[in-house]
């Protein structure tokens, strides 16, 4: 028996071994790194902006969303450094980022707008209309499928956008359920979570054939249902908006297996999967959330705690080992004082590598460098401390917000954020 339960014990492990988990934390504005297979958690990987939301990796670079300062973050997965801030629109307030190929798209949830982003350059090609408030999209066969929630007039005029990506332009519009929050492509169709009014109306999960742009099936889940997550085994796993269940159903036959009256727990907010495992992340309200691990038979493998007010999980592709995403970096204990500030603050930092100067660089929330201090020569014996006092490269006053500062030596960079308060 003892025998038997050592084996399993290796096989679950085995499972884990490679993956790398990145997880939002909105509460705590950071970016947590899960190593599965050392068990190693960083909930401060990289310093977010304002409500950070959902993300998508590369096998290169995370892409967060900050909704309160209308961006994106391009953020380093091997070292954590922010490369830049990508700025979308004044009160954009984006929600969601897919990515295909050299091009994100972006939805701006409180203008009703679709973003075409080059990632080559960083910037913002071109833009679209779509339907109200815009929120998870999904890509199949050159189209991009784009739910609109309309919750800022009570969700009246719930549909999905279809768009086609070579003139990005609106090919059609397909009503749906309420509050058409997550998508995503599933043995070639679109399933569409429909969350319902968090009151009285409830969660509905909508299939759409993209060849003819209809909703082929409607599931009755119930509750409110979240993202999806699907297992090799044809299950999809739903996770739910109150964070206390999980739904499921067969991607296949579309025969539900659990529903709000008989849920999986224990629960989250959002999933995602593998090859091997299924991880659900959830918490309470003011609290570190945690991510679950499970393996496909539901059997619970670990649980690890990040940060507060989780809104957001992807799993590295599976085949790169967490060797592969980590490499060593120095912690140059960068940080300022005050923060906010104004009008003064002070950078400080140590640095131990072998490198006589090093630069500091500020940045704004659209990612413009507005003052450098370069070939700083540093005493490794000693902390080392910077005075900005706001200006830029013209001693001319910046504005209040959001900056980013930066210190590179030789090789490594590290990246903090700082607000400036007038």
């Amino acid at each position: 028996m003892k025998k038997s339960l050592v084996i399993l014990v290796m096989l679950a492990a085995l499972n884990l071994w490679g993956a790398v988990g990145f997880v939002v934390n909105s509460g705590s504005e950071t970016l947590s790194r899960i190593d599965f297979e050392t068990g190693e958690v960083n909930n401060v990987f990289c310093v977010l902006g304002s409500m950070p939301n959902r993300m998508e990796l590369t096998s290169e670079f995370a892409y967060i969303i900050n909704s309160g300062d209308n961006s994106i973050q391009k953020i380093d997965i091997n070292t954590g450094n922010t490369i830049t801030d990508i700025y979308i629109e004044n009160s954009s307030n984006p929600y969601d980022i897919v990515i295909d190929e050299d091009y994100a798209y972006i939805t701006g949830g409180m203008i009703n707008k679709v973003y075409k982003i080059d990632l080559n350059t960083d910037s913002v090609e071109s833009s679209i209309s779509v339907g109200g408030n815009p929120a998870g999209m999904a890509i199949l066969d050159g189209k991009l499928f784009v739910g609109n929630t309309d919750y800022g007039t009570g969700y009246s005029n719930c549909s999905v956008s279809v768009v086609d990506l070579e003139t990005f332009s609106v090919e059609a519009t397909i009503p749906t359920e309420v509050n058409p929050q997550f998508l995503k492509t599933i043995n070639g169709n679109i399933h569409v979570s429909c969350g319902g009014n968090w009151v009285d109306i409830f969660g509905k999960i909508c299939i759409i054939d993209p060849a003819s742009n209809t909703i082929m099936s409607t599931l009755d889940i119930g509750g409110v249902t979240s993202n999806f997550a699907l297992m090799p085994n044809n299950t999809v796993y739903v996770a739910d908006g109150f964070g206390t269940s999980l739904y499921a159903y067969d991607a296949e036959t579309f025969e539900i297996i659990y529903d709000s009256s008989n849920p999986f727990t224990p629960g989250g907010t959002m999933v995602d999967s593998n090859s091997e495992n299924l991880f659900v992340l959830g918490g309470e309200w003011g609290q570190n959330f945690t991510v679950k691990v499970f393996d496909i038979n539901e059997n619970l493998l670990d649980e690890y705690t990040v940060g507060m007010y989780a809104t957001d999980i992807k799993i590295v592709t599976e085949g790169v080992s967490a060797d592969d995403e980590l490499l060593p970096t120095p912690d140059y204990n960068l940080t300022n004082y005050p923060n906010p500030f104004n009008p003064l603050t002070t950078i400080t930092f140590s640095v131990t590598q072998n490198s006589d100067f090093v630069t500091l660089d500020i940045y704004n929330i659209k990612g413009q460098k507005v003052k450098t201090f370069p070939n700083l020569q540093i005493n490794k014996s000693s902390n080392q401390q910077i005075l900005w006092n706001g200006t830029d490269e013209n001693n001319r006053r910046v504005s209040s917000g959001v900056y980013f500062y930066k210190l590179k030596s030789g090789s490594f960079e590290q990246t903090k954020k700082m607000i400036l308060i007038k």
